[in-house]
């Protein structure tokens, strides 16, 4: 009796602790599943309330007002087809190579070993010197050594481009900075001054050999920028560190005393003056009836 007793003691107690046991694991099981389910739905809100993603790619015309926003992309009536220009004109030496061609030769000029690139018709033009042939620019070349008077000098090169109407010539754009602490033509002292030239426009010209036919220099794109007094190439670097050269080509700029007496009156349209000159010119025949 005993015996059973015990044996269905112990069975009752197996039995309760398996029930138990049994119990939990639904327990466990719902509360398994039930916590699943919440999360599911967290990440459901989660997904749903997160804003929808914004295109990286910046915007056009930022901060320009929107009355000056063109409402469509714009070409010129009189602006032409650069690529259609260059093709057609089928120099053989294309663009690119042009470009790096026009690198080349002015590297060689700093290494000073330039005198291979010239033909035997090359012609150097600045807006007041030249034309010089070859022997004549090589010999004022060697008379100058800018990186001894400006030993930390930039010619700051940029923006090089085929010409499409001469396809074998590179225009591109330089910008002269430097600060003179070496002689000046090994003769004057050094100013310590800065320079900073304005935007000048230089190029190159080449014929299918590849040789440089024409160099341009010192063409100044806007005459108010930096303080060589709107002058080009080195009569600007003189000016900048005052040593100006004595003549006026090598001063800035000023208005003849015929163009300033013009310019003045022509600040008094309605003067007297004015209406007389109008009238001789009519006289003749000429001018606006």
């Amino acid at each position: 009796m005993s015996f059973t007793m015990s044996v269905c003691s112990t069975s009752s107690v197996c039995w309760k602790q398996h029930v138990s046991l049994k119990h939990n694991r639904v327990q466990g099981r719902r509360i398994s599943l039930a916590h699943k389910s919440s999360s599911k739905q967290s990440r459901i809100c989660c997904t749903a309330s997160e804003p929808t993603a914004v295109s990286s790619k910046p915007s056009r015309f930022p901060g320009v007002r929107p009355d000056l926003v063109p409402s469509k992309h714009i070409v010129l009536s009189m602006e032409v087809d650069v690529d259609a220009l260059i093709a057609k004109a089928a120099f053989p030496i294309p663009p690119e190579d042009l470009v790096q061609l026009t690198k080349a030769f002015i590297k060689a000029q700093t290494d000073q070993d330039a005198d291979k690139w010239f033909s035997e018709d090359f012609l150097f033009v600045a807006p007041v010197v030249g034309p010089f042939n070859k022997k004549t620019f090589t010999e004022a070349l060697s008379s100058f050594e800018l990186l001894a008077s400006f030993p930390d000098f930039t010619s700051n090169f940029h923006d090089f481009r085929v010409d499409p109407f001469q396809p074998n010539r590179v225009f591109f754009t330089t910008k002269f900075t430097g600060t003179n602490t070496g002689k000046v033509l090994g003769l004057f002292d050094a100013t310590g001054k800065a320079v900073e030239s304005a935007p000048e426009a230089q190029s190159v010209t080449f014929n299918e050999r590849g040789e440089v036919t024409k160099y341009t220099i010192g063409y100044v794109l806007d005459k108010q920028v930096g303080n060589t007094g709107g002058l080009g190439g080195v009569f600007g670097i003189f000016h900048a560190i005052g040593y100006g050269l004595p003549f006026p080509e090598g001063q800035p700029w000023q208005p003849s005393p015929v163009y300033g007496f013009f310019l003045e009156i022509n600040k008094r349209a309605d003067s007297p003056l004015i209406k007389q000159v109008r009238d001789f010119v009519k006289s003749f025949g000429l001018g606006s009836k």
